[in-house]
């Protein structure tokens, strides 16, 4: 089978320079596949930055300002919002952390559910409650493809699922409701799951106001952003049985220092944000890498466009 590229086609073939280097495997072959050409970042019209320290690409467009698209390897960009507004074209890595942070949330749900910290902890033997997930009430907060991901993940539990995202369009196995419906499913939650951008809108968006208004055996999972999430609140949330559980992926602050009360108390499980990483992605990024690659070639619209003004 035939590719078509930017060559075949008789266009100029794109100049792409990937930062930090050396580039893996994969994003050079997605690069060769698309037609692209890969040059130093001061010859670049478009850049891949597969970094995860905004300052450090702050710098590197400073130094070779001739970028005008640059292609992010995080699909979450707060920390890179600022730089997004200076004319150039943006994407993020839409589309490729769903599947596996989907299924590190479902790992927290459920040892949260049978309690599974307590297990681990004691040291003997204490076997957990069986809790089930056929049926219960779970609210997953953020229908990109991490929400997604985790409705087709619970389908198979049989869960009851609502997703709360910005749109009201469908999410097929769940019911959907917009953001200022979140009041009304929250208190009705055994599971909450957050799964949202970190925007002005929902920064401190799990506060003491509604961790008291969730059921006292309802448990929370952030897999999304730490911010998402008032810490002191939590905590106080969790030491004071507000709350049964949280299974925590991310944290506000990130690195969770070694003295944080979050890391004692017997009914939170910390996985140090490990839920999807660039490493382990690198197959489904450099798709989207030759996919976009093309559509900048073409002249088409990118995938994962960031929109400053909606904060993602």
């Amino acid at each position: 089978m035939s590719v078509t590229t930017a060559a075949t086609r008789g266009q100029a073939q794109p100049r792409v320079a990937v930062l930090p280097g050396p580039a893996p495997a994969e994003i050079t072959a997605a690069l060769r596949s698309a037609g692209a050409v890969r040059t130093p970042p001061e010859q670049a019209e478009a850049l891949v930055w597969m970094g995860e320290d905004p300052a450090r690409l702050a710098e590197a467009l400073r130094a070779h300002p001739s970028p005008r698209w640059v292609q992010l390897a995080s699909a979450g960009v707060d920390g890179y919002l600022p730089m997004t507004r200076d004319g150039r074209t943006w994407t993020r890595a839409c589309d490729v952390y769903g599947r596996p942070v989907a299924e590190h949330a479902l790992l927290l749900v459920m040892a949260c559910l049978r309690d599974a910290m307590a297990s681990t902890r004691a040291a003997s033997w204490r076997p957990g409650p069986a809790v089930a997930l056929a049926g219960l009430p779970v609210v997953i907060v953020g229908g990109g493809s991490v929400g997604t991901a985790l409705v087709r993940l619970l389908a198979v539990c049989r869960a009851r699922v609502t997703v709360v995202r910005r749109g009201a369009g469908a999410v097929p196995g769940a019911s959907v409701v917009t953001g200022d419906r979140l009041d009304d499913v929250l208190p009705r939650a055994r599971v909450v799951v957050l799964a949202a951008p970190l925007t002005d809108a929902t920064r401190g968006l799990i506060d003491a106001r509604r961790l008291r208004a969730m059921r006292e055996d309802a448990c929370l999972v952030n897999v999304g952003r730490g911010p998402l999430v008032v810490t002191a609140d939590l905590v106080r949330a969790l030491a004071e049985g507000w709350i049964a559980s949280a299974g925590l992926d991310v944290t506000d602050p990130e690195p969770l220092p070694d003295d944080h009360p979050l890391w004692r108390l017997p009914n939170c499980l910390i996985t140090a944000h490990s839920a999807g990483d660039v490493a382990g992605t690198t197959g489904p990024f450099g798709e989207l890498v030759a996919d976009n690659t093309l559509r900048w070639a073409d002249g088409r619209p990118l995938r994962g466009l960031i929109r400053p003004d909606l904060g993602y």
